[in-house]
């Protein structure tokens, strides 16, 4: 398969990526009752809504992931150490980030489920311990360390539209923040994300058309 072929399918993974993403950011307030989020956060994870919005972004966070290896791909002659560094934080913060899902579809629900284990989630004994705060804190940190690196290689690429890095990185920096301010804020980032990076999808499909 030649590099073209790839990247124009890279381009078109990480399109359908940000589309799902949207689309989480936009149902997840929606369906689930964010009023509870604070004080019983297993009422949204019993949801019926929960299990297949949860596989929304999943599904979008592992397309998104080879999206930007086909922009990598295209953009690694010409970024050089930054560009390098900033891809390699940037594959190490959405592998992260899917990890962090899995526990979503695989573990909350039969947590939530189990009324011995309720308080697990219930009381957040999960969420504040210490080995899930680092891993919270090493994705955050990851994630700013790799869009901001990469955003700057996509800004001063001639390969790609500067709003794409600008947008990418203004949305990732308001996730990154998310859990520090709020909800609506974390969506606001995905929503934001996913229009940079579907400004750079388009663009990597039609140089290789």
């Amino acid at each position: 398969m030649q590099l073209s072929t790839i990247q124009k399918l890279g381009g078109v993974s990480l399109i359908l990526g940000s589309v799902l993403l949207l689309a989480y950011s936009i149902l997840f307030p929606l369906l689930l009752p964010m009023s509870e989020m604070l004080t019983d956060f297993t009422l949204l994870v019993l949801n019926p809504n929960w299990l297949w919005i949860s596989l929304v972004v999943f599904i979008g966070v592992m397309m998104m992931i080879f999206g930007f290896v086909a922009v990598y791909s295209k953009l690694f002659a010409e970024s050089g150490l930054t560009g390098l560094v900033g891809f390699i934080f940037i594959e190490i913060a959405y592998i992260l980030q899917a990890c962090k899902v899995t526990w979503e579809i695989f573990l909350w629900p039969v947590i939530a489920s189990n009324q011995t284990s309720l308080f697990l989630l219930k009381d957040f004994v999960i969420k504040n311990s210490a080995l899930v705060v680092t891993f919270r804190e090493i994705a955050s940190i990851t994630i700013f360390a790799g869009i901001i690196l990469f955003c700057i290689a996509l800004i001063r690429s001639k390969s790609f539209p500067k709003l794409g890095g600008i947008l990418i990185f203004i949305g990732a920096f308001m996730y990154g923040l998310g859990p520090l301010l709020s909800v609506i804020v974390a969506m606001a980032g995905i929503f934001i994300l996913s229009i940079g990076c579907t400004i750079i999808g388009l663009s990597l499909i039609k140089k290789q058309a």
